[in-house]
């Protein structure tokens, strides 16, 4: 995660205390980190209170990252500060709470992840709490101003997740097959790895036959992409970065039944992992690429 801009990945990170820590890195080694000392918002060192749990995010969509931290109060919820700075200078100030159908997503040490989960393009909320349950709470919104409004609980084989206690959880695929899965810690010290399958919830897949997938990967230069669509017409493309961040977007119009070439260009682009949506109509279909520029 790159917090000031300058093309190098920094950490971020919270602690028992309820502060959160910059570390900038000064260098391309695995060690060159400065300590950067607490992050403020208004001239202050933000507090919350114990169990800190920092998520940078771009969450409006306008090119910053702005910063969400969860604690381990119960009546504190989910802290949002928008970022009212630049790219290399970020500026936080005030704080809202997260919200769910009008009401504050409290929740016991909870560890919040954004991750577009159902492949709509649009970042849905996902956390760990101390009950070793997952929550996952689906954007109704749009992608720069989240909505929720309900919350499902992740189950696996058929029951509610559950690892005795102290659930923190990071989302990934796992498996490169298109799909998030994720892995979980506990409060023994393990790290459990499930994976995503077709039943749940959604991940973009469809039975219309419509579907995304990489023509190259990993790719350099462009994004050179399969589009398989049975009825043709027009289809939507949008690139997002790791941050959840809107990096590149074309409509392709006239498609043809069954399979086409769409490239996209992404020689601008970093270095990194890259999620595509391709959207016609309500069909949705996802698919991850890796860019070597």
């Amino acid at each position: 995660m790159d917090w000031n801009g300058d093309g190098l990945l920094d950490i971020i990170v919270g602690d028992r205390n309820g502060f959160v820590s910059f570390f900038e890195r000064t260098g391309s080694g695995v060690d060159d980190l400065t300590a950067a000392g607490h992050v403020t918002a208004s001239g202050t060192v933000i507090d919350v209170g114990s169990n800190s749990a920092p998520v940078v995010v771009d969450w409006n969509n306008d090119g910053l990252l702005d910063l969400l931290i969860a604690n381990e109060a119960t009546n504190q919820g989910i802290r949002l500060y928008l970022n009212s700075g630049t790219t290399s200078v970020p500026v936080l100030t005030t704080w809202t709470y997260i919200q769910s159908n009008g009401t504050n997503i409290n929740r016991y040490r909870c560890c919040p992840q954004v991750y577009d989960m159902n492949g709509d393009g649009r970042k849905d909320l996902i956390m760990g709490e101390n009950d070793a349950r997952i929550y996952y709470y689906e954007n109704t919104g749009t992608d720069a101003a989240p909505v929720f409004s309900a919350f499902e609980v992740i189950q696996s084989n058929g029951s509610p997740l559950d690892l005795y206690s102290g659930t923190r959880l990071w989302v990934n695929d796992w498996n490169e097959d298109g799909f998030p899965d994720l892995l979980v810690s506990d409060f023994n010290g393990f790290v459990h790895v499930f994976i995503a399958e077709l039943t749940g919830i959604e991940h973009g897949a469809n039975t219309t036959g419509f579907a995304v997938t990489p023509a190259v990967n990993p790719a350099m230069g462009n994004f050179n992409l399969n589009v398989q669509t049975p009825m043709g017409g027009n289809v939507e493309l949008r690139v997002y970065d790791f941050a959840g961040r809107l990096v590149a977007a074309k409509n392709s119009s006239g498609m043809s039944d069954g399979s086409n070439l769409v490239v996209m260009d992404a020689g601008s682009l970093a270095t990194g992992v890259y999620t595509v949506v391709a959207a016609r109509g309500s069909d949705i279909s996802t698919c991850r690429m890796v860019l070597t520029n």
